[in-house]
């Protein structure tokens, strides 16, 4: 049994150890330049299958420490959910709830709408991969996946996705509101059933994945204020406008591995660069009267309009760098630019933010109406205990016994007895 076991734990050591990071997860390693994908295909996999396989039959056959089947299906579940992605995808959602709160942040409301996004976010991007497994095995930078390296079986992954989905939107509807929880599944559905269909048909998905980004901090906004508004667009535009650029320069640096999965971008269209970096740059523009717009609708205060339109000249910069020379230097570039771009905006955004005025407004209309509900409360019990004190004094002066006797006339000899009025018993 011991020997079973470090073996066990020896194949999982193995497989960690040969598996190489998702470039995906790690944006470093994905604007590396790219050798040719055919040949890293045809290299690459049989080691790696071969460690999966033996890992997995360890750990069927029960030779394996609950630690190891724990740790190998945690480090699955984990590369499925693409957790960076997922993290990011939170962290905009989290960004809408606070502003879209009053001048006090329901913690809990933010923990419960963070750890539903989470697990929606989570199971869009299974189903992702799960719909992707061929392309998938033809990538370089995602041939280590769970799915194409038989670490997992698509039908345990979709169950998975199943799962998880469903309980995240479930937690949204039942501790944030209906609203948080159908832009939540929407967004699932957007992501999974029409943008990862899309990237193989026609270089739209790019601007349909954009939609997809956007959707949560709207998430977020309505999980804290039960409705949209104007001003809640703001941070949706701005994520909208700024994934453009980034999956630009992305796609870009990514042709040759993009190609080989058979996705269409714009870039397989554009030898040059020229059109592509013209599209980052527009989009770049789009992004600078947003800090302007967010200060004249009540958003946040003057300081970060002035912040937002120096962090926006830098992106857009970056972008016109990259159109008056489209290389892969350029490219890396503003993609790094991009990186460092969306957590600045986002910090602006929450440390400027002004109260939600129409949450405030809402709460202060509730507190007046539960005063008014309570007190029309007080007042209808003050009736009901008058009402019945009142009739609790009629009856003991029906049931009173007589106190003074007078004589009537013709009969003065028999006496009539006559009751004193409560007022005067109580005297």
């Amino acid at each position: 049994m011991w020997r079973g076991g470090a073996s066990a734990a020896y194949a999982a050591r193995a497989l960690r150890s040969r598996l190489l990071a998702d470039p995906v997860h790690h944006p470093s390693s994905a604007i590396a330049p790219i050798a040719s994908a055919r040949a890293a295909c045809s290299a690459a996999p049989a080691p790696t299958v071969a460690e999966a396989a033996a890992a997995s039959a360890a750990l069927s056959s029960g030779t394996g420490s609950a630690s190891d089947v724990l740790g190998f299906y945690g480090r699955c579940y984990w590369e499925l959910s693409k957790a960076r992605l997922s993290a990011l995808v939170v962290a905009t959602s989290g960004a809408g709830y606070v502003l879209g709160s009053g001048s006090i942040v329901d913690i809990a409301g933010l923990c419960y709408t963070c750890t539903g996004t989470m697990m929606v976010a989570a199971s869009a991007n299974t189903l992702n991969q799960v719909f992707e497994i061929k392309n998938d095995a033809k990538m370089k930078r995602t041939m280590r996946r769970p799915l194409p390296s038989g670490r997992i079986s698509p039908v345990h992954a979709a169950m998975w996705a199943t799962s998880v989905g469903a309980a995240g939107t479930a937690l949204l509807a039942f501790k944030a509101n209906g609203l948080a929880a159908g832009l939540a599944a929407s967004n699932l559905i957007l992501y999974a059933f029409v943008y990862t269909p899309l990237k193989q048909i026609h270089p739209v998905n790019t601007w349909v994945g954009a939609v997809v980004g956007a959707i949560p901090p709207l998430l977020g906004w309505a999980a804290a204020a039960s409705e949209v508004s104007l001003n809640s667009m703001i941070l949706p535009a701005a994520l909208y406008y700024w994934q453009l650029p980034h999956f630009m320069a992305l796609a870009y640096l990514c042709r040759d591995d993009y190609l080989a999965g058979g996705y269409r971008m714009l870039s397989f269209a554009d030898p040059t660069g020229k059109r592509t970096a013209w599209v980052s740059l527009r989009n770049c523009l789009y992004i600078l009267p947003l800090g302007l717009f967010a200060y004249n609708w009540g958003l946040t205060s003057e300081w970060f309009s002035f912040e937002a339109s120096v962090l926006t000249m830098g992106l857009t910069i970056g972008a016109l760098s990259f159109v008056l020379d489209p290389s892969p230097k350029s490219a890396r570039r503003m993609f790094r630019g991009s990186l460092l771009y969306l957590p600045a905006l986002m910090a602006g955004l929450i440390l400027h933010r002004l109260p939600n005025e129409r949450k405030e407004h809402n709460i202060h209309e509730t507190s007046e109406m539960a005063g008014v509900v309570y007190g029309a409360e007080l007042r209808e019990e003050e009736r009901a205990r008058q009402k019945r004190e009142d009739q609790k004094k009629h009856s003991r002066a029906q049931s009173r016994p007589p106190v003074a006797y007078a004589s009537v006339a013709p009969f003065p000899f028999l006496p009539v007895p006559v009751y004193v009025s409560p007022q005067a018993h109580e005297l």
